[in-house]
């Protein structure tokens, strides 16, 4: 994969994540009581979290590093800042804007549309907020 795609991967897989954080509140009180509609994103099963990080390595993790810090990434002999998904900007999108990116991708992101299922994309998110925010 291009360099430039890596960086798209990961920021739009910290864009998922970032997007899946406000889901795992809603998913504990629909756990407790009966669901009132439908929610793609509410809780990670074991299956889904272990494919979210096979995803991550496989897209993300080549800019974003295995830990989500991003930083200085060389991708088509260009060098890019890779932004992180533990501090900054990052911690402030929802979950919806993480969804955009790694949909459309954008400031040096490739596009996962053709890549990745809405599903997986909002396992990515989930594995962001989880993983590397604390969320």
């Amino acid at each position: 994969m291009k360099p430039a795609a890596l960086v798209l991967c990961l920021v739009t897989c910290t864009l998922l994540i970032a997007c899946t954080q406000s889901a795992p509140t809603q998913s504990t009180n629909a756990n407790t009581a009966a669901p009132k509609s439908p929610t793609t994103s509410a809780t990670a099963t074991p299956d889904s979290a272990s494919l979210a990080r096979a995803q991550y390595a496989k897209h993300c993790e080549g800019c974003h590093g295995q830990t989500g810090e991003g930083g200085l990434v060389k991708v088509d002999d260009k060098r890019l800042k890779v932004p992180s998904f533990k501090v900054g900007h990052a911690l402030k999108h929802a979950d919806e804007d993480f969804i955009k990116q790694i949909t459309k991708g954008g400031d040096g992101m490739p596009s996962f549309k053709d890549k990745l299922k809405p599903e997986e994309m909002q396992a990515l998110v989930k594995l962001i907020r989880t993983q590397f925010q604390g969320k």
